[in-house]
């Protein structure tokens, strides 16, 4: 049997400091998307407010005289990151600030857009709000995966995710936590979450809210063959272990929406939360019930819409 371990040492472990004026910043655009509004309106609000923009080498749809850097280094030397889209541009950002201890602010230009802070309507002020310091950043919880021979460590910032390869059965899996066994069930997989990605995959097959404040992570079976079918919540630093059992399908394992590879019966794979992983930035007063409320489109029922629990009208 094929196992890894993970070097949490190696892991960016960031507590967050007061913010600061932003004069330096950083965009992260969504690919293949007109931005030419919400670029122009950036463009306009940096000149008058004295902040130095820089973005990826090859983005086209930058004006000229923005600096260019590899994404590996874009965020260096800056006071914020700003991921132009919806989810996946604010995921994007995330893996590009937080090597560098930078707070990413998300503007939805999308649909949903649940871990993005403000919508296109709102760029102006929160882009105010960053030249005055008027914002505040908060930890985030990362995953941090071992998985296969040869691979060291992979991070996640939202999901990761393991899925039975189509036409080949299901997925046959043994999960552990800090080495002791937990379950053994047939499945199409099983879905270990972070804090702030409770809302997506993991919450479509029956698991739980969780405030992207806390710590920890999820883990949730995936269309579970037998009586254990419950979401098990596990503390910072435990580990995690899924084991592809000698029956087991070949898995495909993605994390926060990329395919890492496919994996076959006998590999063990490792997963551990870790706290302070990433660093986002708030510029609205609301918190996790407002959000989820808005964003998820959460309703009273019919007969409670006017009263509270109470009974006191509204």
């Amino acid at each position: 049997m094929a196992s890894v371990a993970i070097d949490c040492g190696t892991v960016p472990q960031r507590a967050p400091t007061s913010p600061a004026a932003v004069r330096r910043l950083a965009l992260v655009l969504r690919p293949e998307r007109d931005l030419g509004r919400p670029v122009d309106e950036i463009r306009a609000w940096a000149a008058a407010a004295d902040v130095a923009l820089v973005g990826i080498d090859g983005e086209a749809r930058l004006p000229d005289d923005v600096p260019r850097r590899p994404e590996a280094s874009l965020a260096a030397g800056c006071d914020a990151v700003l991921a132009l889209g919806g989810d996946g541009t604010m995921l994007g950002g995330m893996r590009v600030a937080a090597p560098h201890g930078v707070p990413v602010l998300g503007v939805n230009l999308g649909t949903l857009g649940y871990l993005t802070e403000v919508d296109a309507g709102h760029l102006g002020r929160a882009l105010s709000a960053l030249a005055r310091g008027q914002y505040t950043v908060e930890s985030r919880t990362g995953l941090a995966l071992a998985a296969g021979d040869g691979i060291v460590e992979h991070f996640a910032y939202y999901v990761v995710v393991l899925t039975r390869v189509p036409g080949r059965g299901q997925a046959a899996l043994g999960l552990r936590i800090d080495g002791d066994l937990l379950v053994r069930y047939a499945s199409d997989g099983v879905i270990a979450a972070a804090p702030q990605g409770s809302t997506a995959y993991a919450f479509a097959a029956g698991g739980p809210l969780a405030s992207p404040r806390a710590q920890g992570m999820i883990v949730m079976p995936d269309a579970p063959h037998g009586l254990f079918n419950r979401a098990v919540v596990l503390a910072e630093r435990e580990r995690l272990g899924i084991e592809l059992l000698r029956r087991s399908a070949p898995v495909s394992v993605e994390r926060d929406g990329r395919l890492l590879g496919h994996f076959e019966a006998g590999t063990t794979l490792e997963v551990q939360a870790s706290p302070n992983a990433a660093r986002v930035i708030r510029v609205h007063a609301g918190g996790f019930a407002e959000r989820a409320r808005r964003k998820l489109g959460i309703t009273d029922p019919a007969g409670l819409a006017d009263f509270d629990l109470a009974g006191h009208e509204r």
